[in-house]
């Protein structure tokens, strides 16, 4: 299998797997019955032996010191594949709004609907893609694992855990982190990350920057989107954002079970859209 081929797989299952559709038994409201959560995918290859994984993702305030390189995961390991799926227009612009409707009245809610459906559903159909990436590889004759779906993967600590999608995209060229600590990719911040790890050795794409804020313009758009004031420019990029209040924001607008499969939602991403980086690097066409 080539790169190429590997790319088009990827970008097939995205685009054209039903899974990637809102359901209608899971749909807030009927009119999102049928609507698809994300666009083509952005696909990169990093090197397992980076040092990036083996030596500056280990190092405290990085990742963390127990964060596993991919050989710990997969031994053998040659290639890491890291894929992000941006939301569609309609994704975004349904949470560009300040406040938003609640669909329970007197519950209170943090985004749109639409967005609860990319924040919930959209990760379960990330799982759903990595599992069928994972059997192709093995189908293939290659080793392969998916941290975030591996009964291996663990929390070290509040917001920290063993495997790091958004570095390991950054490792594979895809983008470099923000003040908000999302990615900033040539399509946007706005959607979700995953990645596999094989023993199949592919050609590293080349990482089109050297500083992992690179991309960002510490514009300060996203610390004014912020309802909860986790953003703050003035301790910069490293330091900006305040994991904790973001995430005592969100954890008070959870909202009750949902539909047949039950499913608590709660999201926030506002920092994510009407701000320049939503749909791609800032400053470039």
């Amino acid at each position: 299998m080539t790169k190429q081929e590997l790319k088009n797989e990827i970008c097939r299952l995205v685009t054209e797997d039903p899974a990637g559709l809102i359901s209608a038994q899971d749909a807030i409201y009927p009119e999102l019955a049928g609507m698809r959560l994300y666009d083509e995918p952005l696909v990169g290859f990093a090197a397992a032996d980076d040092p990036l994984f083996t030596v500056e993702f280990k190092k405290k305030g990085v990742v963390h010191p127990d964060y596993l390189a991919p050989e710990e995961w997969l031994p053998g390991a040659r290639t890491v594949v890291s894929y992000f799926l941006p939301f569609t227009q309609e994704v975004r612009e349904s949470n560009r709004g300040r406040v938003d409707e609640p669909y329970e009245p007197g519950l209170p809610q943090r985004c749109s609907a639409l967005w609860l459906h990319g924040r919930i559903e959209g990760q379960a159909f990330m799982g759903h893609i990595s599992e069928k990436l994972r059997q192709l590889m093995l189908s293939a004759g290659c080793g392969c694992v998916c941290p975030a779906i591996s009964e291996n993967f663990r929390m070290l600590e509040p917001f920290v855990s063993n495997w790091s999608e958004r570095h390991a995209a950054y490792a594979a060229g895809l983008g470099t982190f923000s003040l908000s600590k999302g990615l900033i990719t040539e399509k946007g911040m706005a959607g979700r990350f995953g990645s596999f790890i094989t023993t199949a050795e592919f050609e590293p794409d080349k990482r089109p920057y050297s500083q992992p804020f690179e991309y960002c313009i510490m514009c300060g758009a996203c610390m004014a989107r912020c309802p909860s004031g986790a953003i703050d420019a003035a301790r910069g990029c490293i330091d900006g954002k305040d994991h904790g209040v973001c995430h005592s924001y969100v954890k008070d607008g959870w909202l009750p079970p949902h539909g047949p499969n039950r499913v608590v939602r709660y999201g926030c991403g506002k920092c994510q859209v009407a701000v320049p980086c939503e749909r791609g690097i800032p400053g470039r066409k």
